[in-house]
């Protein structure tokens, strides 16, 4: 009888693990287009719900950093809850741990930012690059090089 009962269980206990995680979610992100395998990838998975402000004022889910080693490099963050995002990095050329940036505002070293927005007259805005996230979801930020003159 308990043997039954146990065998029974089994399914709803398993489709009720299932529900407590489904709000739970994951972003894939490959980051693509390195010119130059050296330095150091920085990235950072930012909390947009609210992108009217600077990015200075979103707050951070996540910030990494590794080693730049070949033209592609994909990451995967974990355990998300469904919700508003923005994806930003930046390649450290001269291993000074910050990204330098013009007196113009344009940066000196590769960046990239998800929905992969123009860079032409300076960084991009936080809501130009909210990714509003329902489900497991997969993007490509591009490398944006600096262009030499």
């Amino acid at each position: 009888m308990m043997k039954i009962m146990v065998i029974l269980m089994m399914p709803m206990l398993f489709s009720g693990q299932l529900l407590a995680n489904s709000d739970r979610i994951s972003l894939a992100i490959s980051f693509a287009k390195f010119k130059q395998q050296e330095g150091n990838l920085h990235y950072q998975v930012l909390d947009c719900n609210d992108s009217e402000g600077s990015w200075d004022t979103l707050a951070v889910i996540t910030t990494q950093q590794l080693p730049v080693s070949a033209a592609v490099h994909d990451v995967t963050v974990e355990d998300l809850p469904v919700g508003k995002y923005c994806v930003r990095f930046f390649q450290d050329l001269n291993a000074n741990g910050e990204l330098d940036l013009a007196a113009n505002s344009v940066p000196r070293e590769p960046v990239g930012f998800s929905n992969n927005p123009s860079l032409m007259m300076s960084q991009p805005e936080p809501e130009d690059c909210v990714l509003q996230l329902t489900q497991d979801e997969a993007i490509k930020v591009k490398v944006n090089n600096k262009r030499r003159r």
